[in-house]
């Protein structure tokens, strides 16, 4: 398992150790974190004055509260032999959110069917072939697709693009059987950008049956480079939380890049 550097002589493994007593001392649970780190990252090419995701073409994926994410196709006709990986959360019967990782084969621009239903799509990555995909893969609710691009964006859950054969997108869920440490996160500006400006980076976090609020929020200059700022204390994400991060501009055509990492921890009582 890798770890991030040593803050203040405190190794890692004690810092996330702390986080695993702050997790016990707030929320009642015991969990360990020593299965799994996530490190995601995403893209927005063009930021304006009003807040957006930040997630490939703008696009702000669907946070369902069903399991009404069903279908997934390429903008390409010619993608008939990919399988790219989908992950996402389904809803249980207790409307808990539920990891899920599937393959799915592509046909072209036809709509082919998820074998599990999802309510979140955090993931698509071509991780199971040995082609690049031509187009860009969507994963959205059932309805009218158009050369395999859904007529109507706001039911994507999300957006695989061909220039990066992954998910561009700064957000993520988690399930109802882990917490998140967030360590870190980062934001620079991008050479796509029309417009050297400021842009409000915002951090957020929405937990079951609540509403996004800011836990993070802090400013870069596009044209200066790319921020890091370390969590310490760590951030403590609970089950059931949706992650998003978003952005709005002094001036409209700034393009962004940003992310986050951290680690899961498993509940275990």
């Amino acid at each position: 398992m890798f770890f991030h550097r040593p803050r203040n002589n405190e190794s890692a493994s004690s810092f996330l150790e702390l986080a695993v007593q702050e997790v016990y001392r707030s929320y009642g649970d015991k969990v360990v974190a020593n299965r799994k780190s996530l490190h995601k990252f995403g893209a927005n090419l063009s930021i304006g004055t009003t807040p957006v995701d930040i997630n490939w073409d703008g696009i702000e994926p669907v946070h369902s509260t069903t399991n009404s994410i069903t279908v997934a196709s390429s903008s390409s006709a010619a993608d008939t032999t990919q399988t790219v990986r989908v992950e996402g959360m389904y809803l249980d019967g207790n409307d808990d959110l539920i990891f899920s990782a599937q393959d799915v084969a592509l046909n072209g621009q036809n709509q082919v069917t998820l074998s599990q239903p999802l309510a979140r799509v955090t993931r698509i990555a071509n991780v199971a072939s040995t082609t690049k995909t031509a187009g860009d893969v969507y994963v959205y609710e059932t309805g009218t697709a158009t050369g395999g691009v859904p007529d109507d964006l706001n039911t994507v859950g999300n957006i695989m693009p061909f220039e990066y054969q992954s998910t561009m997108f700064a957000g993520t869920s988690t399930a109802s059987t882990n917490y998140l440490i967030l360590t870190s996160m980062q934001a620079g500006g991008s050479l796509a950008g029309t417009k050297d400006t400021y842009v409000d980076i915002q951090l957020q976090i929405r937990d079951k049956d609540s509403v996004y609020r800011a836990v993070n929020v802090f400013t870069i200059n596009t044209s200066q480079g790319a921020t890091q700022i370390e969590f310490n204390p760590p951030l403590i994400i609970p089950p059931n939380s949706d992650i998003d991060m978003t952005a709005v501009a002094l001036a409209a055509g700034a393009a962004v890049t940003a992310g986050f990492n951290g680690y899961f921890a498993d509940i275990t009582n």
